[in-house]
């Protein structure tokens, strides 16, 4: 209901628009696309794809108003115009005989004609003809993905049969079990029986992360067609200046909950296993720890990059295929190795390969540094929790004096629409304060801390809920995340450096401590109505896909963008259309993928190497 009344108020928002409706339709149309299909039908047809900077005499009134409206942060820049026309009937009066020239000039002679502008090549995309070869033909990687594809298959096949047809009286084969689409099914949909009842407290972490990614995902929706080209800029530049845009600017900071939650269950899971040894926390307990998580992030992590980097690029067409989805998969052939080794978000950051995989690259880093904070503070609780506050306030004031110095801002300073259309192309806080694992780390000492508070409490038997202040908190909590969100609506005005360096360093611990004391409250259920709601069962499959969720969705949002082959019309109903096809296409895939690849792999490599 919160998601559609936000859509619903961004309507009202064309009033804040400087220019009038009649002032802004006499600029040269922003984007323009003739019909793909029916031009590339034609025998002769030949489409081509770019874009143009204007170019007017000195002191020409319209041009001046376009440059001006321009430079309004919440305008897309119409001095740049985004072209795909039909060569073969747009372009018949244009005497060229190279298809990039004969665009150019018939781009250069449409815009001369109806605005009195010159128009000059900024990029050309592509040219092409309905004869015209895939830029890219199968080779040898796509055909060797095949067969691994058909390996895994088998696998599956093999193992499922083996445990249908086994004998239920001894004990299964450990390698052949561990293939079993039942035993994967039992994985997933099955409670987890450790036999801790402070484990099964957990609970609502299910209900945290599968409402999390739906907002990732709307938000994913929402960047996609700011990527295309759209029928109705104009939509844009006034839901952009609307208080509730905010929520969708500032939502970036959501990504801080998986970051937080990793770390908080990576240190609590430390605490309780090792009140199993005798010799408590151990550094040799680490390696085995690692390993489990390479062994469930890597295979499907690599997986989906190799299955973008190959087949993707052939399951479509349409005029903005190339430039959007193609690209795309030329980037991730060229830096795969990058994505498996998890340093994605530090090789070559300009180039994005699943623009939303940097998340797990920063999130395995931080894994590990958790992993060793914990095992080395967590023997002293209480000297862990004043050791932990003392690096997370030395830590808010290095990422203060990184963005004080590099000019850095978080994303809020850049969620306008050209910067989101270019994907942050070129931009530094992008690669060294949104994804850099330095900006992201308080969050994963606020996790650690977290855990080992948690634990102490469960330690001295304290109970949170009897503690007036800590009900006050947490009652303040969920609407503190909104609060904190819409802020951003004041925040981006601020134009003092400083200010600026400040919001840098401390958006994201104060999101994060808002993250924890909700969640300290939901696992002390504090509030019933919350720990029923966010423990449903439905949650459990949900968060326990999160991982082919979170790699596979920003391939369906392209590719949904990428298919039209006419203008796109941004609307309230267009974009929830696009997240709920979105979302039903991600999950339908998302099932096989943790049934076959992701818990088999890795149920696979642990019996390989226990």
């Amino acid at each position: 209901m919160a998601v559609l009344w936000f859509l619903f108020v961004i309507l009202k928002a064309g009033k804040a628009l400087e220019l009038s409706n009649e002032q802004y339709h006499q600029m040269p149309k922003l984007f323009q696309l003739d019909d793909y299909e029916k031009c590339l039908a034609n025998r002769r047809g030949a489409f081509c794809l770019g874009s143009f900077n204007l170019v007017a005499p000195p002191n020409n009134r319209l041009f001046n108003v376009i440059q001006k409206f321009s430079e309004e942060r919440y305008s897309f820049n119409h001095t740049r115009i985004h072209r795909g026309f039909c060569i073969s009937s747009r372009c018949s009066d244009v005497d060229e005989v190279s298809l990039n020239r004969k665009f150019v000039k018939c781009v250069k002679n449409h815009t001369q004609k109806y605005y009195g502008f010159d128009a000059k090549l900024s990029s050309l995309d592509y040219c092409k003809t309905n004869k015209t070869p895939p830029s890219r033909p199968i080779d040898g990687l796509d055909i060797a993905f095949i067969y691994f594809c058909g390996i895994i298959l088998l696998m599956n096949v093999i193992g499922t049969i083996y445990d249908f047809t086994r004998n239920l009286d001894h004990k299964p084969n450990r390698y052949l079990i561990t293939w079993s689409l039942a035993e994967s099914w039992k994985r997933l949909t099955n409670p987890y029986e450790s036999g801790d009842q402070r484990l099964t407290s957990f609970s609502p972490i299910n209900g945290i992360k599968a409402i999390s990614l739906c907002f990732v995902v709307l938000s994913h929706s929402v960047l996609a067609f700011y990527v295309s080209y759209l029928r109705n800029p104009q939509f844009v530049e006034y839901s952009s200046r609307h208080p509730l845009s905010t929520l969708f600017q500032n939502g970036t900071v959501i990504v801080q909950t998986f970051i937080m939650l990793s770390s908080f269950l990576l240190a609590y899971n430390l605490l309780i296993d090792s009140e199993k040894d005798p010799k408590g926390l151990r550094l040799r307990s680490l390696p085995r720890v690692f390993f489990n998580r390479i062994a469930r992030i890597t295979p499907l992590n690599g997986f989906m990059v190799v299955l973008m980097a190959t087949w993707w690029r052939h399951m479509g067409d349409g005029p903005l295929w190339i430039p959007l989805v193609e690209a795309e998969c030329a980037q991730c052939r060229n830096k795969w190795w990058a994505h498996v080794l998890y340093i994605n978000n530090f090789m070559e950051p300009e180039k994005k390969c699943l623009i939303q995989t940097w998340f797990l690259a920063v999130d395995m880093q931080l894994y590990v540094l958790a992993g060793f904070l914990t095992v080395t503070l967590g023997r002293s609780p209480r000297r862990a929790i004043k050791v932990l506050s003392c690096l997370l306030v030395c830590v808010i004031v290095a990422n203060f004096v990184i963005a004080y110095n590099w000019n850095l801002k978080t994303m809020l300073f850049h969620m306008y629409p050209e910067e989101i259309r270019n994907q942050f192309a070129g931009e530094p806080s992008f690669n060294f304060l949104y994804t850099a694992p330095w900006s992201n780390l308080p969050t994963s000492l606020i996790g650690v801390f977290a855990a080992i508070l948690l634990y102490y409490w469960q330690q001295v038997n304290f109970k949170p809920g009897e503690s007036l202040i800590f009900r006050i908190l947490y009652r303040c909590s969920v609407p503190s995340i909104f609060i904190w969100l819409l802020s951003g609506y004041f925040v981006k005005d601020i134009s003092s450096p400083i200010g600026i360096a400040a919001h840098a360093a401390l958006e994201r611990p104060v999101f994060s401590l808002i993250i924890v004391v909700a969640l300290l409250g939901f696992i002390n259920k504090v509030d019933s109505l919350w720990w029923q709601f966010l423990s449903w069962d439905g949650w459990r499959p949900l968060s326990r896909m999160s991982l082919p969720i979170l790699l596979v969705h920003w391939s369906y949002n392209l590719t949904q963008i990428a298919l039209n082959t006419n203008l796109t019309e941004m609307s309230i109903f267009a974009v929830s259309g696009h997240w709920l096809l979105t979302l039903a296409l991600t999950y339908v895939t998302s099932l096989p993928l943790h049934l076959l690849i992701e818990v088999p792999m890795m149920q696979f490599f642990k019996a390989l190497f226990s």
